[in-house]
Formats: C-alpha cells, sequence, structure tokens
C-alpha cells in the first residue's frame, strides 16, 4: 500500500521539476528570437562575446554566494571540465549565432530539438551498446524532418544548407555537454559545475575579440541591448543554472517537455515578434522532428543510463 505522506512527496517533486521545465522552455524558446534580432545588430562572434561577457559577470556575482562545493574539484575532472566548457560555449554558441544568420528562429528551434536524439546516441556509444530498431528508426525520421525543414526557399533566410548544418552542430553541441555534465553535477553539484563551464567557456572565447567587438557593441540599439541582456542574465545565467539543476535531479535525462515546448515556442515567437513566416515546410519537418524525439525518448526509457537509479517521483517509463 502506497504511503501518503511518500506520495504527496512524490507529486509536489514532479510538479517542481515540470514548473522548472515549462519556465526553462519558455526561456530558452525565446532566446531562439532574441538571437534573430540581435544577429542583425551584431556579428555572430561579437554576440557570443557580448553573451558570455556579461553571463560571466553575473556568475561572478553569484559565486560568492554559494559556499563550498560538496567537495574539492579534481584535477582529474579537468578534461571532463574542458570538453563540457568548449561544448556549452564556443561550439553551441557560435554555431547557433552563424546558423541565425541564415535560418529563422522557428527553424532553429525545431532543429535544436534533435538534441535528445543525439543524447541518446551518445549515451549507447558511451555504454557500447548496439542502437535499437527503434532509435535507428528516429534517427532516419529526424533526417527526414531536416530535410523537410531545408526545402523551404532554399535560397532563402530559412532554407541555408550551411545554416541548417550549422544549427544541427548546435544540437550536438547540447547532446555532448548534456551528456559529458551529469557525472560532474552528480558530484560537485548543479551551480558550481554550471559557473566554471560558463567562465572556463568564456575564456576559450578571448582569441576572438577584435577592434569590430568594441566597434559594434558601441552602435547597440535600446532593441539590441534588451536582446542581448536577455540572452546573458535569464537565457544563460538563469538559464543554464536551472538547466545544472534539472539535471542533477534526474529530469533532462529524458527532456520530454523541455524539447517539445521549445521548438513550438520559438515558431510562434519568431512570427509574432519577428514576422517570420511559417509555411507547410516548417509545419511538416517540425512535426517530423518532434516525432523522431519522441520515439528517441521511449526507446531511452527501456535502456536507462549505467548508474542512474530511478529517483523519487520518476520511475521508470514515466515521462520526467
Amino acid at each position: 500500500m502506497t504511503n501518503p505522506r511518500a506520495l504527496s512527496t512524490r507529486i509536489v517533486t514532479q510538479a517542481r521539476a515540470y514548473s522548472l521545465l515549462i519556465v526553462l522552455s519558455m526561456i530558452w524558446g525565446l532566446a531562439f528570437d532574441a538571437i534573430s534580432e540581435a544577429d542583425r545588430l551584431l556579428s555572430p562572434i561579437n554576440l557570443t562575446l557580448l553573451r558570455w561577457f556579461i553571463a560571466a559577470a553575473g556568475y561572478l556575482v553569484i559565486l560568492p554566494f554559494l559556499g563550498k562545493t560538496k567537495i574539492k574539484f579534481e584535477w582529474k575532472d579537468l578534461p571532463r571540465l574542458l570538453v563540457i566548457a568548449f561544448a556549452n560555449v564556443p561550439l553551441y554558441h557560435l554555431s547557433l549565432n552563424y546558423g541565425e544568420t541564415s535560418v529563422s528562429a522557428g527553424v532553429a528551434g525545431l532543429l535544436v530539438s534533435l538534441g535528445p536524439v543525439f543524447i541518446v546516441l551518445l549515451s549507447r556509444v558511451s555504454l557500447k551498446e548496439e542502437i535499437g530498431r527503434k532509435l535507428a528508426i528516429a534517427l532516419a525520421i529526424a533526417t527526414l524532418g531536416a530535410v523537410l525543414l531545408s526545402v523551404s526557399d532554399l535560397g532563402g533566410p530559412s532554407g541555408s544548407m550551411v545554416g541548417i548544418a550549422e544549427v544541427i552542430v548546435t544540437a550536438f553541441a547540447y547532446a555532448l555537454f548534456a551528456v559529458l555534465s551529469k557525472p560532474l553535477v552528480a558530484k560537485y553539484g548543479a551551480l558550481p559545475v554550471a559557473i566554471r563551464a560558463g567562465i572556463i567557456g568564456t575564456a576559450m572565447l578571448l582569441p576572438l575579440v577584435s577592434e569590430s567587438f568594441i566597434s559594434q557593441v558601441s552602435k547597440l540599439s535600446a532593441t539590441g541591448w534588451l536582446s542581448v541582456l536577455y540572452l546573458s542574465i535569464l537565457s544563460t545565467v538563469v538559464g543554464y543554472s536551472m538547466f545544472y539543476t534539472l539535471l542533477n535531479s534526474g529530469t533532462v535525462s529524458r527532456l520530454s517537455i523541455q524539447l517539445y515546448l521549445i521548438p513550438i515556442i520559438s515558431v510562434i515567437g519568431g512570427a509574432l515578434l519577428l514576422g517570420q513566416r511559417i509555411t507547410i515546410f516548417t509545419v511538416a519537418g517540425g512535426a517530423t522532428l518532434l516525432l523522431a524525439v519522441s520515439l528517441a525518448g521511449g526507446s531511452q526509457a527501456k535502456n536507462r543510463n549505467v548508474g542512474e537509479a530511478p529517483r523519487p517521483g520518476f520511475e521508470p517509463g514515466s515521462r520526467e
């Protein structure tokens, strides 16, 4: 017989996790629209630099309030942290910012939803397991979805093949730092990992600073600053803090709600805020990609990561 108190705790835990996922989905979904706006005023490199300079400053403000970490950082974890920092900051953000110069915010949001497919694939590779039939089908459907999204106006801003390839790299970078981060988050805590990865990743961007950075930033409009501050504070400092917190709870290992909401929000936001058109190929390609994500999530439900025990409120097979 189920203990009423345990059941109540489980419900509260699930409600908190889902609430965080929904808020994070809203923040990250609209981030694609903010990037599209900022890309008109800043080069992809300068947008990445300004976003992360502000975000790193935000992390440094938070740092004194963290107190001591669970355990002292061990140098053996440095190589993993460096890869996480590179995937999280330079690789993810440069590829996305370049991609959104030729791909609409909505299409970018849909393509980044390939992230969980890559997460499952990376998990399989790291565990040296065979790719099951369902995952293979999901990958094939995801490829079809990406092709459908690229059909519309191949020569136009939402159909550039190079831009689409760049955003797919973004999805892979997302999967890479999500998979690699989990052991460190479990070991050191969510915020310490988020802050270390963010600051190290920002340092990796320093060689890209040029004279054009000062020139473009000095001419940035109020709308441009609003977009950049949204990306730096809400999407990066707040968003990644929430992401790593959810990762620590086991919730983001399957990302079901988040990955369904983000592309939908980015498409709607692009249409309402930026006037970006939604074509039949956007709808068909987006639906196909989300079907692939659903299949990949179902495949992952049957093969949880080694060492990832069921957590209270997130039973095997449940939609975390």
